[in-house]
């Protein structure tokens, strides 16, 4: 069935490469952009689809102030934590493939986890995907660790495997990078690889040919068409860049144009089936079987789930001189992608505005 739904979206996409280099363009998007373009931040790239289809590409702005380089389709961003999305997706994938279930104890992959500190119930797949494992943040500091531009996950995963769990698993939703740091070394060791970068291009970027997609270390990356990224408002922009070497809670580089083909994959159930699709965006429970809830979302696989009158899967990132934002809204099929190479501007009120814009057309 996998290689079936693959074959289809090759066929699909070749299709698509045709009606994409007509880049479809709302006018109203323009118009909803244009208030924060050259204020909040130098440059933007805006992606619209409606169940998996185009209506709205488009760069604006600079990629690079100096150089006055326009952003355009193939502009390449660091997604930050949207980042978190390919991960699990990679860990859906696994899991449909019968290499291990939510409810596998991490361990059991990670042997280092196995002396875990505490007297709480071991770590599982579910935990460290939902943000309920209790881990220690690896970003706080701990000068054990010593966290570096060139700490990798095998150095991360040691220092977390002899720390006390926060709190025992499964009892609070508490945002993890370290989690999703883990969920990233747990997916390359299941597949058998030495980085997660090597999972998502064999499960994910070369299957739907997404050619210029990677993590910050691949060498697919073309340096030469990444966005310069920056920090400041109010047009005042100064230069910010602190690229870093771990995998699996950000550090995914990538372009609009690759995005567009991610997302209808998504929109078509192009690499999962319909019910292992339907599970990325289900929002996970406590270990009393409680629904997560943290001001008013829930989180699936990757994603923050909203219900109500509409149901919207969300995921935000920020980093060192970029911001994204990727929002579907899964009752009217409607996505908004937004990337950007300035770290202070919010994307999430844009992202309303252009859903709103695109719904006028």
């Amino acid at each position: 069935m996998r290689m079936q739904r693959v074959l289809a979206l090759v066929a699909t996409m070749l299709a698509a490469g045709a009606a994409m280099a007509e880049d479809p363009e709302i006018g109203a998007v323009d118009e909803a952009v244009e208030p924060y373009l050259g204020k909040d931040t130098p440059g933007l790239g805006v992606l619209v689809m409606r169940d998996g289809e185009i209506i709205h590409l488009k760069g604006y702005g600079y990629a690079d102030i100096a150089a006055e380089t326009p952003v355009t389709r193939d502009s390449l961003f660091d997604l930050a934590s949207v980042s978190k999305q390919m991960t699990a997706q990679a860990a859906m994938l696994q899991i449909e493939d019968g290499l291990y279930t939510p409810e596998t104890e991490i361990a059991t992959i990670l042997p280092a986890f196995e002396d875990q500190p505490g007297e709480e119930r071991a770590l599982t797949v579910s935990d460290i995907v939902h943000h309920v494992s209790g881990l220690a943040d690896y970003l706080d500091g701990n000068e054990e660790l010593n966290y570096g531009a060139e700490t990798t996950n095998a150095q991360v995963i040691e220092w977390l495997a002899r720390q006390p769990l926060l709190r025992p698993p499964g009892t609070k939703f508490d945002y993890s990078n370290s989690g999703y740091l883990t969920l990233g070394s747990l997916v390359a060791a299941a597949d058998g690889k030495k980085s997660l970068d090597d999972v998502l291009e064999e499960r994910i970027f070369k299957p739907l040919g997404m050619t210029s997609s990677g993590l910050v270390t691949s060498s697919r990356i073309d340096e030469n068409r990444q966005v310069t990224g920056y920090s400041g408002t109010g047009g005042k922009f100064d230069e910010s860049y602190s690229p870093t070497v771990t995998e699996g809670d950000g550090n995914v580089i990538t372009s609009l144009a690759d995005l567009a083909k991610y997302e209808k994959a998504l929109a078509t159930n192009a690499l999962l089936s319909e019910e292992a699709t339907d599970k990325l965006f289900e929002n996970g429970t406590y270990d009393d079987g409680s629904a997560i809830e943290e001001d008013g979302e829930g989180y699936g696989y990757g994603w923050s789930i909203a219900t109500g009158k509409q149901n919207y899967a969300t995921h935000s990132g920020s980093w060192m001189g970029t911001s994204t934002y990727y929002q579907r809204n899964l009752t009217s099929g409607v996505t908004v992608i937004l990337l950007a190479n300035g770290e202070d501007i919010s994307l999430g009120d844009l992202a309303a505005e252009v859903e709103q814009a695109a719904g006028e057309e």
